[in-house]
């Protein structure tokens, strides 16, 4: 251990010494880390795979809530659902007491600490933070080719495009301009820099244009090795499925998409997003790389949450099975060991100390995840024993919550009713069911494992932390659910 501390201590040393870094931040939507340098072969993302040759990949990293909102006011805080009490869409508290009160989001608090800070695309969700500059998007990430479809409900609408058009015609592309521009500004300032660059896709629908279609060819795609729901896991395990909201094909059996041919093209529709995205921060990293910039500029890329291509019967998140809660994660810093992997359970909330650490800035103490600093200089290192994730059942509002403890070998959810009492429970042995196939639970031969693993689901995230690290975060539990914003004057909120 003092071995270790001595070089923990002589690459602190480094950063807090050298010039401030600057950030570059991908924030990804619905991103799953399906990707060429995850081991998905298939996928075309150059830029991506360069950026974890040229970093750390993080095989293992969780969010604390599979959803756009509850997991962005999770990481861009620092906090866990429990702490933002922001389900969906934003709750009032997490608005007008965290990230307008006295726990800002880590883009604010970079400008605090004398950053030049900028949001471009969608960072937050359905929530306007402006810094240094005022923050820019173009859209939803809903356009398509026809217009006339604007006119129609998503019931109407095919749930893809590949039109024969330029990258700059999709939002994404509108941002990626923007963000260039950004960029170049940024570099004739004296500060150091925060740029996030938020991507609308792969999110649905999954509208590319046509040249990232034809990076694929359909017939080899690989399918969902556990299409069907898992085997003895209680019917509400999953949620409604968000591919659901678009027009579809029938299906000829009970699967939401049972028929192969059918399941391919929406695979190939959502890794064409993939591609077209990798394309678009290529050329943002390409931009650093002519201004010079590259080599004292920290990259992150980061989703929201996983998503489900089949998996479990499910096209969509919002669930506590592992293709909803695991997330790509990679970041690459200046005067770090290229080239790296961890298989270390890591948690989004980690995402915020991180970032101030590396960038020489004081780690606010009542964040309620750790700096992963350390996996970064010793990737084979002993880290967290669990990560903790949640997902409630019930909208607009909550009717009982599903709560995961991810181990190295076991996903374990235990549903529990709003009072604390308990409703069911969920066992995945990864060792022999890394697809989550089949609920254990209630074998015999888990039994032991069912207890122990209720026990530190109980015990918490701080009792899972690695030997020698500590968190002293002591924040109070959120009140109940208000929602905040647009989302809440419309729909099931509508009075």
């Amino acid at each position: 251990m003092k071995i270790i501390a001595f070089f923990l201590a002589c690459f602190f040393c480094s950063v807090l010494t050298a010039e401030r870094m600057n950030v570059l931040l991908f924030i990804v939507d619905d991103l799953r880390p399906e990707l060429a340098c995850y081991g998905a072969d298939y996928i075309v993302s150059p830029n991506i795979d360069q950026l974890a040759r040229k970093g750390t990949l993080f095989e293992r990293a969780y969010v604390q809530q599979p959803v756009c909102t509850a997991s962005r006011a999770s990481f861009l805080t620092g906090l866990r659902p429990d702490t933002t009490g922001t389900d969906y869409p934003y709750s009032i508290y997490t608005v007008e007491n965290l990230l307008e009160g006295d726990r800002p989001s880590f883009l604010r608090y970079f400008m605090n600490e004398g950053y030049y800070v900028r949001g471009v695309g969608k960072i937050h969700h359905g929530y306007r933070e402006d810094f240094t500059e005022r923050s820019f998007s173009t859209g939803y990430g809903t356009k398509y080719l026809d217009p006339s479809f604007k006119k129609l409900s998503k019931k109407d609408r095919p749930p893809y495009e590949f039109a024969d058009v330029d990258d700059d015609f999709y939002d994404d592309g509108k941002n990626t301009l923007e963000a260039i521009e950004t960029l170049r500004r940024m570099a004739n300032q004296e500060k150091p820099f925060f740029l996030a660059v938020g991507y609308w896709k792969p999110h649905l629908p999954w509208c590319a244009p046509k040249k990232y279609w034809d990076l694929y060819k359909e017939r080899v795609i690989p399918l969902s090795l556990n299409p069907a729901h898992p085997k003895n896991s209680p019917a509400y395990s999953t949620d409604w499925c968000n591919l659901q909201k678009y027009k579809l094909p029938a299906s000829p059996n009970e699967l939401l998409v049972g028929d192969q041919s059918v399941a391919r093209t929406m695979k190939h529709a959502y890794a064409a997003c993939v591609s077209y995205v990798d394309a678009q921060m290529g050329k943002i990293l390409d931009e650093l790389e002519l201004l010079g910039l590259r080599d004292n500029t920290m990259v992150m890329l980061i989703s929201d949450h996983g998503w489900h291509l089949g998996e479990q019967d499910h096209w969509g998140k919002s669930t506590n099975f592992e293709n909803s809660i695991r997330a790509p994660m990679i970041i690459s810093a200046p005067r770090m060991k290229p080239n790296q992997r961890t298989s270390a359970l890591v948690e989004y909330v980690d995402i915020y100390p991180t970032l101030c650490e590396l960038a020489g800035l004081k780690v606010p103490s009542y964040l309620e995840g750790n700096s992963v600093i350390p996996l970064l200089q010793e990737p084979s290192r002993q880290w967290k024993t669990a990560v903790f994730s949640q997902y409630p059942r019930g909208w607009p509002q909550a009717k009982f919550e599903g709560f995961s403890i991810r181990t190295e070998r076991y996903n374990y959810i235990q549903w529990r009713e709003l009072d604390g009492s308990f409703k069911g429970h969920e066992l995945y042995d990864h060792s022999n069911d890394p697809v989550e196939s089949i609920n254990v639970v209630d074998s015999n031969e888990y039994r032991e494992v069912v207890e122990s693993l209720k026990s530190q689901l109980f015990a918490g995230w701080k009792a899972a932390l690695p030997s020698g690290i500590e968190n002293h975060s002591d924040n109070p539990a959120a009140p109940d659910f208000l929602p905040w914003g647009k989302e809440a004057t419309f729909g099931p909120y509508a009075k």
